[in-house]
This record gives structure tokens, C-alpha cells and sequence, in this order.
């Protein structure tokens, strides 16, 4: 072939591909072409790759310590391309440690106790599909965090890879979501769960309008880490909450127990007290700047703590905020047969192998993880157990299976998250699985996933639990 010849093949060859990418459009954020409805007026996001995101949409609105309401609906088409605030609190110091920041990859957000918000990835609008809704709580406890803190919990390559639609969403947390002031009046009744109620509101939010997401109402996943699976726990007992989630999955966060009401209340009239506030004044509460609140209501915490012994929840697990037994609201967290309101729902659960404990030794929340699918076992629907033992080879491995590291690789987001999963070949493929078991559960209330050992439903007298690892995951049981 002469030189004149190769180039003009070449030429044809440039032109030919250039259409091509010129129709593969790899990011559009017109509003024309990204603009959904949701009951209180229509959104805009962009479109990456082929899934639709939207950021930051309003799901309520809420007076301190109140229970949520309807957001104001709106006229115009509003903008929610970048992420809504998150609710207040403690500033994150582990960014002090720069392997742990490298590590982590916090999002912290900027933060406003204007925080109801939630952000959606679909892969197509309106178009009849009807797609599971996976609806992901972040961990923090009931503290901290929010919806887009790790890049592992970017719901676009899950979106993308399983047609499914992602929700994340952020709410009110610590004393601003669990502060119990019922002592003070009808007024603020709910105040000690009003964290756990702003989940309830996203729920309708997209019992309502998740179709116009192409997502299907009527199969919802609720699933989440840590703090995030122990508000699936509280959410699998809340009467308020059921009807509005299908399948549940509780990624180490089988917070078994409740606060009970008395020292919650003590906590919030001692924390009035510290202000200086009466059953006369209390109504100021709602005007006092948040770092003062914090401060005063942690150091009743821990007085009320102390003068209690410093009571603990589940398996040495103890939380500063969260739900709060009032026997209304919340009636306990698998404690009392509470969790038999949503007997029906299939529950996935599990752990990694090294969580807040030294390499190959699972001391603090395996054993809860049992005793949680103990209980559920009882129940109708089927539950599935699973222990993530993969040693992630970031920075020497010295993290090992640790606590968060699972996220990514259930989210598909394994190469996004390198610097904590490394990225490797063996990594990316157990990755491919442990999103397919996920994809699999929500459409299906199944986990079993192509290349894997076929999983069985956990039973008390043998402990079936799938162990995913690289190159090869297992069933393991009781010995």
C-alpha cells in the first residue's frame, strides 16, 4: 500500500467514526433533555454515560425538632445537578491523618439544618420500565455522614450495570435528629426519632414519585452500612415505615436494642437545663445556635451515661444518638418481637472479617449478625448472610477486611474507589459479583448471583453464610 492510499483510507476511517461519537454523547446537562416532575414542581440534573442524575431534590422541610412536612413546592424548573447540604455536626477529624483521608476520600458536604434532600441515578424517565429501587442509608451511626460522603456510594455504575434506580438521601442526625423533648410537651412528642421520620418522609417521597424516575414503588430495597444498616433494622420495626420498602439489607449495622425512654428524657431536660430553659422558655430551643446545642446536649449525654452506668447497646456497640423506645414512634429494635411487623420482607445482613478488631478475628459484630438472623429466621421471609473477608492491598494491606470496605464493591464502585478497594483484577471481579448479588436481591428477594456457590437461606442450627473473597467465594457453615 503507497503512502497516498493509506491515508485516504484513513481519512474515510476518521469520518466514518466521527458521527458515531458525536451520537454517543457522554454528558448532557441541557435541561430539555434531563427535566422530570416530582409532586412539588419539576427538576433538571444531567446525564452521564446514559444515566440520568439529579442532586440535592427537596423531599421535606422541617422545623427543629418538629416532625417533617411537605416542601414548598416550586414553579420553575429547579436545578439539582450538585449535591444538597448536609445536616449539621461535629467536624470530621479524620482528615488529620493523611492515610486515613487518602483512604476514605471524605465528602463532607456543606452543612445546613435545611438538609432533606435526597439525589436519584436511573437509566431512563417516564419510559413504563419500572425499575427496583435501591434506597441507600450512610453510616456515621446516627451522628455523622451523610448521602455522598465515600465515592463508594455514587449510585451510577449500579444504576448503569442493573437497570436499577439508586436513592441516597441525607437527614437530621444527632441531637438534632434524636433529642428527646416529649417531657416539654404534645409539641415535641416525636422529637427523640425525628431522624428516623425524615426516613420515613423520603420513603413516601418516593413512594410518590419514583415512577417519573422510571423507578417501581411497589419494589423498594432499603439498604445500609453501619449506622445505615442499624436505621434498616429500626426501620424493619417502625409501623410508620411499612408498606414503603419490599427487601431490606443490613450491611454491619445489626444495632439490636433501643434507648429507652427515661434516660432519653432525662437527656433532653438536662440539656434544656444546661441552657437555661424552663417548660415556660423551651420554645427558644429552637434559636439557639447548633454548636451550643451540641455542646450542651453531649455533656448530658454523658452525665446521664455516667449516672447509668454507661449503658450499651447490643454487643458492646454504643451509640451517643439514636432511636429512642417511646413506645409510639418506635416501638424497639428487634427487642420484644418488634421486628415481626415486616415478618415478610427478605433480609440480607452481614459484616466484614476485620471490623474494629485485629486481622482474621470478627470479635464485635459477627456475633450480632447472628443474633440478628436468629431472630429473623423465625420470621416468614428468608434470610441471607454474608461475611466480606477480601484483605483490601491498599497501603500495604494494612486495613485489611475493615469496616466501610465492603461499600464499594456491593456499589459496583470498585475502580471509583481504588484507594480504598486498590483496583486490582481479582478486586474488579468480586466486585462484578457482590453488585450482581445486590441487583439480584432487590428485583428478586434472592441473592443468588451467576459465579458464585448457590446461597441458602440462614438457619440457626447451621449458620449458612456466603464468604466472598478473591479469586473465589465460599459457603461456610457452623462448625
Amino acid at each position: 500500500m503507497n503512502k497516498t492510499s493509506f491515508f485516504c483510507k484513513l481519512c474515510i476511517c476518521m469520518l466514518t467514526c466521527i458521527p458515531m461519537r458525536m451520537n454517543a454523547q457522554v454528558f448532557d446537562s441541557s435541561t430539555k433533555a434531563t427535566t422530570a416532575q416530582t409532586q412539588y414542581g419539576k427538576v433538571a440534573g444531567y446525564i452521564e454515560r446514559g444515566v440520568f442524575t439529579y442532586k440535592g431534590i427537596p423531599y421535606a422541610q422541617a422545623e427543629r425538632f418538629l416532625p417533617a412536612k411537605a416542601p414548598k413546592a416550586w414553579s420553575d424548573i429547579r436545578s439539582c445537578r450538585h449535591w444538597g447540604p448536609v445536616c449539621p455536626q461535629a467536624k470530621n477529624n479524620g482528615w488529620r491523618n493523611d492515610q486515613t483521608a487518602f483512604f476514605y476520600q471524605w465528602n463532607d458536604g456543606f452543612q445546613s439544618e435545611d438538609c432533606l434532600r435526597l439525589n436519584i441515578w436511573t437509566k431512563g424517565l417516564n419510559d413504563g420500565k419500572k425499575r427496583p429501587v435501591l434506597f441507600w442509608l450512610h453510616g456515621g451511626g446516627y451522628t455523622s455522614g451523610n448521602g455522598q460522603e465515600h465515592p463508594g456510594y455514587d449510585g451510577r455504575n449500579l444504576a448503569d450495570k442493573g437497570d436499577v434506580v439508586v436513592v441516597t438521601i441525607n437527614h437530621r442526625l444527632n441531637v438534632l435528629g434524636f433529642l428527646d423533648l416529649s417531657a416539654f410537651g404534645e409539641k415535641y412528642k416525636e422529637s427523640a426519632n425525628v431522624g428516623m421520620t425524615d426516613i420515613v418522609a423520603a420513603l413516601r417521597w418516593v413512594r410518590d414519585s419514583i415512577s417519573n424516575f422510571g423507578g417501581d414503588p411497589n419494589c423498594v430495597t432499603i439498604f445500609g452500612q453501619s449506622g445505615g444498616g442499624g436505621k434498616v433494622s429500626t426501620l424493619l420495626c417502625m409501623p410508620s415505615a411499612q408498606g414503603l420498602f419490599h427487601r431490606a439489607m443490613i450491611m454491619s449495622g445489626s444495632f439490636l436494642g433501643s434507648t429507652p425512654q427515661k434516660e432519653a428524657r432525662e437527656v433532653g431536660q438536662l440539656t434544656a437545663w444546661y441552657l437555661g430553659l424552663t417548660s415556660e422558655t423551651i420554645d427558644s430551643i429552637q434559636h439557639v445556635p447548633y454548636d451550643r446545642l451540641l455542646e450542651a446536649s453531649n455533656k448530658a449525654f454523658r452525665e446521664v451515661s455516667r449516672m447509668h452506668q454507661e449503658k450499651k447497646m447490643g454487643h458492646g456497640i454504643r451509640l451517643g444518638w439514636g432511636p429512642v423506645n417511646d413506645g409510639y414512634i418506635m416501638p424497639g429494635i428487634f427487642e420484644n418481637g418488634s421486628e415481626r411487623i415486616s415478618k415478610d420482607i427478605p433480609l440480607l445482613i452481614g459484616s466484614t472479617l476485620n471490623e474494629f478488631s485485629t486481622p482474621n478475628k470478627d470479635q464485635m459484630v459477627r456475633p450480632a449478625v447472628i443474633q440478628q438472623a436468629t431472630i429473623r429466621s423465625k420470621d416468614a421471609a428468608p434470610v441471607y448472610v454474608y461475611l466480606s473477608g477480601y484483605q483490601v492491598p491498599t497501603l500495604d494491606g494494612n486495613n485489611h477486611a475493615c469496616h466501610n470496605s465492603d461499600i464499594p464493591f456491593f456499589f459496583n464502585n470498585v475502580l471509583k474507589s481504588a484507594s480504598m478497594t486498590g483496583a486490582t483484577k481479582e478486586g474488579m471481579a468480586l466486585g462484578d459479583k457482590m453488585s450482581s448479588v445486590l441487583i439480584n436481591f432487590a428485583r428478586t428477594g434472592n441473592p443468588n448471583a451467576k459465579g458464585l456457590p448457590t446461597w441458602k437461606p440462614f438457619s440457626p442450627d447451621d449458620h449458612a453464610t456466603m464468604y466472598f473473597d478473591a479469586p473465589k467465594c465460599k459457603m461456610t457453615y457452623k462448625q
